[in-house]
């Protein structure tokens, strides 16, 4: 309980050293560059606090046996009625493919970038290394921040009302859902934020800026294309939460909003800089420079190039 008080402080008055001026001194090698701002030792130990500090959170705090704040703001009821599965396969199925797919994401940055890439493509200990901290950091920090808004905040699920006698959901047919009301209070209110949305969107956000600063993968749009990936698997994971009927559409909003920050604004304050990468997807012909941008035109949209020649 104590915990929470100066580790987020901890994590987040590390903007005070955040450099000026962040240009990768060669964009076409994969290294760290002088200009950009090191992982420094307390950082290692943060990301050692906030795990911690998780744990305590889960094991001293109280968890919420009764709502605090119940039913859908805004757009959430409009959002429900359109997406909400109506079977128990589909919201079996919803909930299956959000849990592979924020493990997934977890696991894939530090398996395949850091650790295949990073440290066994392009055989740099240094750049695996920064990387390895970097991402750490941004994960421990949005698990610590779901952990305490869920504690905090007791928001019931949405299926909530709609829990019969029994304790069971049961669709407009009378087919028994996923979702039940029996056994663990404290799960069925758990609906604010979405951890899973949090979650992927912050490994889509640390995804995108190593890509952009550093050609991981050799360029263009090789490394263009694991950025737009784990932004659309990031999507899907939100969708398919709200599918299972497990939040509202504001808690996904907010779990995306919060994972994009922790996952590519803190890193860029902290250690990249803001408006020195290169454009994802840029690519050299010549003496042409060609960066994919997405175009929207009457009766659809696409992707096309905008290039100097």
């Amino acid at each position: 309980m104590k915990s929470r008080h100066f580790l987020l402080p901890l994590a987040l008055g590390a903007a005070l050293s955040s450099p000026s001026v962040a240009r990768a001194e060669d964009p076409d090698k994969v290294e760290w560059s002088e200009s950009w701002h090191r992982a420094q030792l307390w950082e290692g130990l943060d990301i050692v606090a906030m795990g911690l500090g998780s744990e305590i959170e889960n094991v001293a705090w109280p968890a919420p046996n009764h709502a605090a704040w119940k039913g859908g703001i805004l757009f959430d009821n409009a959002v429900r009625k359109l997406l909400v599965g109506h079977t128990y396969s589909l919201q079996n199925t919803s909930e299956i493919m959000t849990d592979d797919f924020m493990l997934g994401s977890m696991a894939a940055p530090f398996l395949i970038d850091v650790y295949m890439v990073a440290l066994g493509v392009h055989q740099n200990a240094d750049v695996a290394g920064q990387m390895f901290l970097i991402d750490g950091q941004s994960l421990a920090l949005t698990g610590i921040l779901s952990i305490t808004a869920e504690h905090a905040v007791g928001r019931s699920r949405p299926y909530v009302p709609d829990c019969g006698a029994d304790g069971k959901v049961r669709s407009a047919s009378g087919e028994v859902l996923l979702n039940s009301c029996v056994g663990n209070s404290f799960a069925n209110n758990q609906s604010f934020y979405s951890g899973h949305s949090a979650i992927t969107a912050t490994m889509a956000g640390l995804t995108c800026i190593h890509h952009e600063h550093m050609p991981l993968y050799g360029g263009g749009v090789a490394d263009l294309a694991p950025c737009l990936f784990m932004i659309t698997l990031s999507a899907t994971t939100g969708v398919f939460r709200l599918v299972a009927d497990k939040h509202w559409a504001s808690d996904v909003v907010i779990g995306w909003s919060i994972g994009a920050l922790s996952g590519y604004v803190l890193p860029a304050f902290l250690h990249y800089g803001f408006g020195h990468g290169r454009p994802l997807g840029e690519m050299h012909v010549g003496t042409a420079t060609i960066v994919p941008m997405p175009q929207v035109y009457a009766g659809g949209g696409g992707i096309g190039a905008t290039g100097t020649w």
